[in-house]
């Protein structure tokens, strides 16, 4: 490509489908291990769905709300329980209207995950208490920092 070229592309780092699986296992661990059911979306960079997994007994619903809470995580690289204080700050058009955007979910339970200074991807866990939903997704996002970081004692 010229030079031309490559100024009128922007690259876009993304997890890959074998990162997904191994955030999903660390979020459906979670889950287990807090004896609660949830439904975990994972989207890449661009918030394309990835996997989708729905535990035995979890709300139907939360398939739905999983997703959103992955593509507002993703979209604007910041945890969806983040949006409480968020919106506070706010005019009043914007906590008016924010929330009724489609596929907007503004409470806990969506996680982006960040390397180099943006988003490569997010998980949203749903079917369980906020805190649980979250903690479930925070067990995926140190699984994917985890995969991606460096071992300790490596390099120079």
């Amino acid at each position: 490509m010229n030079e031309a070229c490559d100024s009128s592309l922007r690259r876009l780092n993304t997890i890959t489908l074998p990162l997904a699986m191994r955030a999903m296992w660390a979020a459906l661990e979670e889950a287990g291990g807090l004896s609660v059911r949830v439904s975990v979306a994972i989207v890449d960079a661009a918030g394309g769905l990835i996997h989708l997994a729905h535990m035995d007994g979890a709300p139907l619903q939360c398939r739905d709300i999983a997703v959103n809470k992955a593509l507002t995580a993703v979209g604007f690289a910041v945890s969806t329980g983040s949006w409480e204080i968020r919106l506070k700050e706010m005019s009043d058009a914007v906590r008016q209207g924010l929330p009724f955007q489609p596929r907007m979910a503004l409470f806990g339970g969506g996680e982006p995950m960040l390397y180099e200074g943006g988003a490569v991807g997010a998980i949203g866990v749903s079917g369980a208490s906020e805190q649980d939903d979250i903690r479930c997704a925070l067990a995926a996002v140190q699984a994917i920092r985890d995969a991606l970081e460096p071992a300790a004692g490596e390099g120079g």
